[in-house]
């Protein structure tokens, strides 16, 4: 089995940060088809649940804080299920002792139905569109960084000072856990259906990867990507990425 393209870039105002791109992955065509015939994890036709049916685990107090809050900047205007966010709270706890958004009729609090007047989808994400903003900078991290995943890995160089590598690659079924593996679909891996974007992927989360790098780290990753060999429908199979090079490269 073949490797996938990988490309190694440093952000110059952060010499100590190099950041791993899963090229491959950024030039195929992959374009999220949710309200497009999309199949949801549990494999249904038009599932109106899409990839929100387990809640939205936080990466810190900060993505947890912040989306509460949204909780009374949307109101009932753009919730539909704002009376009981508002009665019980948007935050649930797991056994394991992590924190995601809690969960009703099936799916995340957050996301409105087909019966909704807005339609569904994510009313977060319904907010960011009537703004003409970016959903990044309302919806909880996992939620618009998939099907991105961004793995963060510390280690000491030979002069003794830390480095960091960022590696960003797709969310393929393996890196869910145990829980990839109940999933009836998965959208960068199972078949073709989301493979039908007009844009590398490189450009149609142009935002997403700003925000997991920096706008410079992505200027140069666009030079790379446009000077290599056109975009790609679909990548090979993923495998794992080298490992961060060493301290003495340039």
């Amino acid at each position: 089995m073949l490797d996938r393209e990988w490309v190694s870039l440093t952000d110059a105002a952060e010499p100590r940060e190099r950041y791993l791109f899963d090229v491959s992955f950024l030039a195929s065509s992959y374009s999220c088809i949710y309200g497009r015939g999309c199949p949801g994890t549990e494999g249904v036709a038009d599932d109106d649940r899409g990839c929100c049916r387990f809640g939205a685990h936080f990466v810190d107090d900060d993505d947890r804080d912040r989306t509460v809050e949204m909780v009374e900047v949307l109101g009932p205007q753009y919730m539909q299920q704002y009376r009981l966010a508002a009665r019980r709270g948007v935050v649930a706890t797991d056994a394991d002792g992590s924190q995601r958004t809690r969960m009703t009729g099936g799916a995340c609090i957050f996301l409105n139905r087909n019966s909704w007047s807005r339609g569904a989808g994510c009313s977060l994400h319904q907010y960011a569109i009537d703004r003409g903003e970016h959903h990044v900078d309302y919806k909880p991290e996992v939620c618009w960084l998939v099907p991105l995943r961004r793995e963060i890995e510390t280690d000491i160089a030979d002069d003794g000072e830390e480095r960091v590598t960022t590696t960003i690659t797709s969310y393929d079924r393996g890196a869910w856990g145990e829980g990839g593996a109940d999933f009836s679909w998965w959208c960068t891996t199972d078949d073709d259906r989301a493979y039908g974007g007009t844009r590398p992927v490189y450009a149609s989360m142009k935002q997403e990867l700003i925000a997991m790098s920096s706008p410079q780290v992505y200027g140069e990753l666009v030079a790379y990507m446009e000077g290599r060999r056109g975009p790609q429908r679909r990548p090979l199979p993923l495998m794992p990425p080298p490992g961060p090079p060493a301290a003495s490269t340039p």
